[in-house]
């Protein structure tokens, strides 16, 4: 029996095979990240929501002891912006609110690049300012909070009384 030197050899990869599979890899991975750079900014958004309802929890706590809303001085609007975060910092600190749950995380990385990561006393959150009657953070149904840039597209988030978050571009959906 005559064998043929090529029987019992094992056939590889043409150019073309190698070039399809290299191509599914390479959009199998863009795929992938694609979907984890969403995942990722989802996860930060979700987050900055419950920064936002860590901050309704303070501000109830502040409301409960105190009987009324923090204010700045009446008249005084003079104030830097690192003032008035102070203020709202050392009036919401001892409820649990920290420097950190005042700052979006898709905020944080802008002013990390802006401040080489000292980011000092500031906010994402611009708050409502109330007059000193008790019970008017409730009855007038207008947003506790609210971002101060559309950090996550679709408009900035609200911090609403009864401590739900809702969208500016729609803030009454559902009221």
């Amino acid at each position: 029996m005559v064998r043929s030197r090529h029987a019992g050899a094992v056939r590889g990869f043409t150019i073309v095979e190698l070039f399809v599979s290299v191509a599914i890899v390479l959009l199998l991975v863009s795929i992938g990240a694609i979907s984890y750079e969403k995942f990722k900014q989802r996860a930060r958004k979700v987050q900055c929501m419950s920064q936002m309802r860590s901050l309704h929890s303070s501000l109830m706590a502040y409301w409960t002891e105190h009987g009324k809303w923090p204010q700045l001085e009446e008249g005084e609007y003079k104030y830097s912006e690192e003032e008035f975060f102070k203020f709202w910092l050392a009036a919401t600190e001892p409820y649990g609110a920290g420097p950190d749950t005042w700052i979006c995380p898709e905020d944080r990385r802008l002013e990390r690049r802006l401040e080489g990561d000292e980011l000092g006393t500031i906010g994402s959150y611009a708050v409502t300012r109330f007059d000193a009657k008790s019970q008017s953070p409730f009855k007038w149904n207008q947003p506790w909070l609210i971002e101060r840039g559309s950090f996550h597209g679709g408009g900035a988030h609200m911090l609403m009384p009864d401590g739900s978050v809702q969208s500016s571009s729609n803030p009454f959906f559902g009221r």
